[in-house]
Formats: C-alpha cells, structure tokens, sequence
C-alpha cells in the first residue's frame, strides 16, 4: 500500500465519521499515523481498520485557548489532537467527533 492511499483511505473514513488506525498482519500491533511501514516491526503487511472511536485522554495541554493532547484508544493507539470539553484532564473518556475545517474532515476529542 503506498502512502498516498493510505491518506485518501483515511479521509474517506473522516467524511463517514469513521476513526481509522492501522493494524499490523505481521506482529499485530495498531497504530494511528499513516506510514506503510509497522513502526513496531517494520513489517509492511498492512490493513486499514476502524476504531471504536473510545478512549480517554493520556496527556493534554491548554493552548490558544484550547485544549490538545493524546488520546489513548481502546484499541491500545495514541494520537494527537484537539480535546472539546469544558473539564479537560487525563483520565477522562472521550468520544470522537467530526469537523470540517477549510474543506476537510478531521476528528476531535469529546470529552464525555
């Protein structure tokens, strides 16, 4: 898989409010970032799956008067985004979300 189809895999997933990881064939590990490469075992036997779109924050930080962080996913995954809430710490259960933004789709973290 090359990595532009990685990135339009991914943003077909966005517009059908669909959160996107990669899972490894090969040592079975997920991650989120898109390479075509397992980070973990540099097994290049990828699939593209979705993610129950759950988790709870593991880091977060305020910034421009919002919020970031990394979300750990139930899926055992980590990514970087914005976090939505009005009391952002960690441990917190999220849920993702959708928004556009200058014509693209990308996820949020809801703070539930």
């Amino acid at each position: 898989m090359k990595i532009d189809e990685i990135y339009n895999e991914y943003d077909k997933m966005f517009v059908s409010n669909k959160m996107p990881f990669i899972k490894c064939k090969t040592c079975g590990r997920n991650y989120y970032y898109p390479r075509t490469v397992c980070p973990f075992c540099g097994g290049s036997n990828i699939e593209i799956v979705s993610a129950s779109g759950t988790g709870e924050i593991y880091s977060c930080t305020e910034f421009n008067h919002g919020f970031y962080g990394i979300i750990k996913f139930q899926e055992g995954f980590g990514a970087y985004m914005d976090i939505d809430g009005n009391s952002v710490s960690t441990g917190r259960k999220i849920r993702i979300k959708f928004k556009e933004i200058k014509g693209k789709v990308l996820p949020y973290a809801s703070v539930d």
